[in-house]
Formats: C-alpha cells, sequence, structure tokens
C-alpha cells in the first residue's frame, strides 16, 4: 500500500506536457502558377514576396498591419473657385456634394463627387506598363490563355430539348414549370443554357 504522498504523484489530477519539436513539420508547397513558385522567396513573408514580384496581395485598401513612420501625409488645399465643376467632382468623395447658389440664394448648379473607381465605359483605361519580369510572363501567359468550353452533357440535352418544345422562347414560362424545372434555375440561367443547345444544334 503506497503512502499518501506517494499515491499523490502517482495520480496526479496535472498532465505534464514538453513542447516538442515538430520534426514532421513542412511548409506546404505553393500549388498555384508556376512562373510565381519558381520566382518565389521561400524565406520572406507573402507580402514581401508580392511587392518583390511587382504583385498587389489584395485588391482592397490596406486594412493595417503596415509599417507607419508616423508622418501622416496632409492633402493640399485645392481652391475650389478656381476649378471647374468636372474638376470639383473629382476632388469631392463618392455620397458628396456642392451646391452653387446666386447672391439671393437661388440653387444654380449641384456638383456631385465622382467614386474616383469608377470610369465612363467610353473612356479608354491607359496601358500600364509591367514593371517586372514576373509581371510582364504572367500577362503573356493570360493572354494565351485557352478558353476552356463547357460542353452539356447528354442528360441535360434533353431536358433543355423538352423544356424549348414545350414553352418555346417563353424563359419565365420555363422557369414557372415545377415538373421540368424542379432545380428551380431561373429564367436567365434556363436562356443561357437553351441558347448554348440552340448555337450547337446549328452547327
Amino acid at each position: 500500500m503506497a503512502r499518501p504522498r506517494k499515491r499523490k504523484t502517482q495520480a496526479s489530477g496535472r498532465k505534464l506536457t514538453r513542447k516538442t519539436q515538430n520534426k514532421h513539420f513542412k511548409r506546404a508547397p505553393l500549388v498555384n502558377n508556376k512562373i510565381i513558385s519558381d520566382n518565389w522567396d521561400r524565406k520572406a513573408t507573402l507580402r514581401q514576396n508580392y511587392q518583390r514580384l511587382g504583385l498587389m496581395t489584395t485588391l482592397n485598401k490596406a486594412t493595417g498591419g503596415l509599417e507607419h513612420n508616423g508622418e501622416e501625409e496632409e492633402e493640399p488645399e485645392v481652391d475650389l473657385d478656381k476649378l471647374s465643376p468636372e474638376e470639383i467632382s473629382r476632388h469631392l468623395g463618392p455620397g458628396q456634394g456642392l451646391i452653387e447658389r446666386d447672391e439671393e440664394g437661388n440653387v444654380i448648379n449641384i456638383i456631385v463627387g465622382k467614386d474616383p473607381n469608377e470610369f465612363d465605359s467610353d473612356e479608354e483605361l491607359p496601358s500600364v506598363p509591367a514593371k517586372t519580369d514576373v509581371v510582364r510572363a504572367l500577362e503573356e501567359q493570360a493572354a494565351n490563355a485557352v478558353k476552356v468550353e463547357r460542353h452539356q452533357s447528354e442528360g441535360e440535352i434533353r431536358w433543355v430539348k423538352e423544356l424549348i418544345e414545350k414553352h418555346g422562347d417563353d424563359y419565365s414560362a420555363m422557369f414557372r414549370d415545377r415538373k421540368l424545372n424542379i432545380n428551380q434555375q431561373t429564367a436567365s440561367q434556363l436562356r443561357k443554357k437553351c441558347q448554348n443547345y440552340l448555337k450547337k444544334n446549328k452547327q
């Protein structure tokens, strides 16, 4: 029979844990683009690698995690009286506006701020030159990429054929058809499938 003190050490409630080095830990290989993986520095962070390769980690603006030198950049003051209405709308932020009034207080003009990310469809965007060899190689790869064409299965072809035979080109009726449209596909989805089927059959 063990003594009380010995019993405490033998059946202790505390579990002894030791931090051990995980010898089986391996960094996950880069399973993305071959051009990027060939130029990837495993010792650098993701942000550092992307910066070196001339890529962006995210298309959204920074939300923290960047080093600041403590000096905040102050935007220069703009004299709006000397600017044209088009230039004023560029200086105003989205959702902001400026009301022009005459001496009597009547509204002459309302200038609404433009979103800087919003481009007119008519205006051609200026082509930005590629900064690094990696970016040039990626752009060339994207330009020469082969478009993968989706083929309709035999079951889908039969189903689309039934829809066209029953409803013709009335896609809203196809959408409301409970018996044939069992997956509740929208009218635009059905239109797309029917147009693909008709295009293939014309050829």
